[in-house]
């Protein structure tokens, strides 16, 4: 009688073998090494892979499965432009804190597609991702536009360019970091710098008069905060980084 694969085995076998390739590189590892981290046989190895680059496959389809889920989102703006513009805001800050904190937590796993060696058959996955993004990117701009919140003269596949162009760059220096650094400082500071080439004048007025009131401007922002676009855009403007007006 065949042996009937355990679900929780295999669960146990991807997190074993992500942790083997971080270590060792796709190359050096060895199914051994990877059974041996899980606790299980290379029997039970098998009955779930076809071979460790069938695992190494998975896990890369795992992971930009979970990356792409931070995509998931059903964007509206309001006919109020006060309240739209800073929903708006903050649900994009929110998804970039989600999908830099993903990044980080799976550093090791990025370095391998990215830079080359065994992860490299699979980079096409990151960039069926990356034109996905281009795509929703493009769709939230239109949506923005058409609210008055976004400027109606920008060209939409030349903003996507430079703001997915942007994330990548940053995504790369997250990765590449020695120690975990301020990702929500990052996000701030990314989420300032393009939202004020986007905005309408109308809008930015709006969003300066949410910053400069006195219930966006006593406390510094948290993650939670209704007022973490506005007050994060103070803080950067009042380092000198960016100007307000």
């Amino acid at each position: 009688m065949s042996r009937v694969a355990d679900p929780r085995a295999k669960i146990e076998l991807l997190r074993a073998a992500e942790a083997v390739f971080a270590e060792h590189g796709l190359a050096a590892s060895k199914v051994e090494h990877i059974t041996a981290r899980a606790g299980v046989s290379k029997g039970a190895f098998y009955l779930h892979f076809a071979s460790k680059d069938d695992c190494w496959r998975q896990i890369i389809e795992g992971f930009v499965a979970k990356l792409a889920s931070c995509l998931d989102f059903h964007e509206e703006i309001g006919t109020d432009l006060t309240e739209s513009v800073t929903d708006h805001l903050e649900r994009w800050h929110h998804r970039d804190l989600e999908m830099l904190e993903f990044s980080w937590q799976n550093r090791a796993i990025l370095r391998m597609v990215l830079a080359g060696g065994g992860g490299t058959p699979y980079a096409y996955l990151i960039d069926e991702f990356a034109a996905r993004v281009a795509e929703t990117t493009e769709g939230w701009l239109r949506i923005a536009m058409g609210a008055g919140a976004y400027r109606d003269d920008l060209d939409t596949k030349l903003v996507v360019a430079l703001i997915s162009g942007g994330y990548q760059r940053m995504v790369r220096a997250l990765i590449s970091c020695p120690k975990r650094p301020d990702i929500a400082a990052w996000s701030y500071q990314a989420l300032s710098l393009f939202t004020r080439g986007l905005l309408t004048d109308e809008a930015r007025g709006v969003l300066d008069r949410e910053v400069t009131s006195g219930a966006r401007s006593v406390a510094p922002p948290t993650e939670s905060s209704p007022s973490i676009v506005a007050s994060a855009v103070h803080r950067v403007a009042e380092r000198g980084k960016l100007r307000i007006s």
